[in-house]
């Protein structure tokens, strides 16, 4: 059978039951506790008080701690799950570990077919050891009510039914969101536009499909634009974004990047500007002597009434000279993004 792994909705189901907090706290039960609900006998890290994560630290642990959860469900279930099934279970393994699962009456009436019977067994695992004695927690009672309804939420599969359908591809914004946050860890950046507080707006818009596809194509996935259990798998485990741009000349960017090609010939035609003006304001008083351009300066003066040749052309020099310093600093900005991997 198809091993299973944890839905993007069933992930933040978790990490909503869980919490999630960069400095370690004790949990209900007095246990240290860090990030998505990570203690240290889930493995690395240790935690102890004082133990500080990143964001992206605690979603890395997670990561790990759910692909050791999930390969104990996949090991010890042996009759075919929903995605909500499986995603419950996730939910209540990560939380009373695979050795307690391992031993219960759940896993066994989920076994023996009894999904009914099964469901009803997350609601014995509501009680923790306080003070030396197993009581019941209130907010362990709301959990389990929570993964019940979520493990019944789909039904029971056939009997004949796979382990896992054919996945389709999911749209959902939930899920959406999560990619964009993903793509942009590992270095893409561009995938769609961000709220005020740095989260993804979680729509599948041109940049976002532009990013996917990249990200499918450097990966070695079907190619396409669409988000699956695979693009998901790939994502939690795929390297960051390896781009070797920090020895790229100005002249590698300008062919590649637009922006920056436009910056440059600006930043020329406004050099180009500036001495031509700059040598027709200096040689003023020749060239008016000089047949053909003496008659193209006598309109243009009459044009700009007492106003001298070498202050208009001045006066050129100086807007050209404006455009010469943003066009620069454009370009610039340009290479450095690209150098940097900011912009692909």
């Amino acid at each position: 059978m198809t091993s299973m792994r944890t839905s993007a909705a069933g992930r933040k189901a978790i990490a909503q039951r869980e919490g999630n907090k960069l400095v370690a706290y004790l949990d209900s039960v007095g246990i240290w506790t860090v990030g998505v609900g990570h203690t240290t006998a889930a493995g690395p890290p240790a935690v102890k008080k004082g133990t500080k994560i990143t964001a992206a630290e605690s979603d890395q642990i997670l990561t790990r701690d759910l692909a050791a959860v999930e390969e104990s469900i996949n090991s010890l279930v042996k009759v075919p799950l929903t995605q909500s099934q499986f995603d419950a279970l996730v939910s209540i393994v990560f939380n009373i570990g695979a050795p307690a699962f391992s031993k219960s009456t759940l896993l066994r009436k989920l076994n023996a077919r009894d999904y009914q019977g099964a469901a009803s067994q997350f609601l014995v695992w509501n009680k923790g050891t306080v003070n030396g004695k197993k009581v019941a927690i209130a907010g362990l009672t709301a959990r389990r009510k929570e993964e019940k309804a979520q493990f019944l939420s789909e039904g029971a599969p056939a009997a004949t039914a796979p382990l896992m359908a054919v996945a389709q591809p999911k749209t959902d914004t939930t899920t959406v969101e999560i990619v964009q946050r993903k793509l942009f860890e590992k270095g893409y950046t561009e995938v769609g536009s961000r709220r005020a507080d740095g989260s993804f707006d979680g729509e599948m818009g041109k940049m976002t499909r532009g990013a996917i596809t990249v990200f499918r194509q450097e990966n070695d996935l079907p190619p396409g634009d669409f988000i699956d259990q695979q693009l998901l798998d790939a994502l939690d485990t795929a390297p960051a974004r390896q781009l070797a741009r920090n020895d790229a000349t100005a002249q590698t960017v300008r062919q590649s990047v637009p922006e920056v090609r436009s910056n440059w010939t600006m930043k020329i035609g406004a050099v180009v500007t500036a001495a031509i003006s700059g040598a027709g304001a200096f040689f003023d008083g020749i060239i008016t002597n000089l047949g053909v351009a003496r008659g193209y300066v006598d309109n243009v003066k009459d044009y700009a009434s007492d106003v001298p040749g070498y202050v208009w052309m001045g006066a050129v020099v100086a807007v050209a000279g404006g455009v010469y310093l943003v066009a620069r600093h454009g370009e610039r900005k340009g290479v450095e993004a690209f150098q940097s991997g900011e912009r692909r």
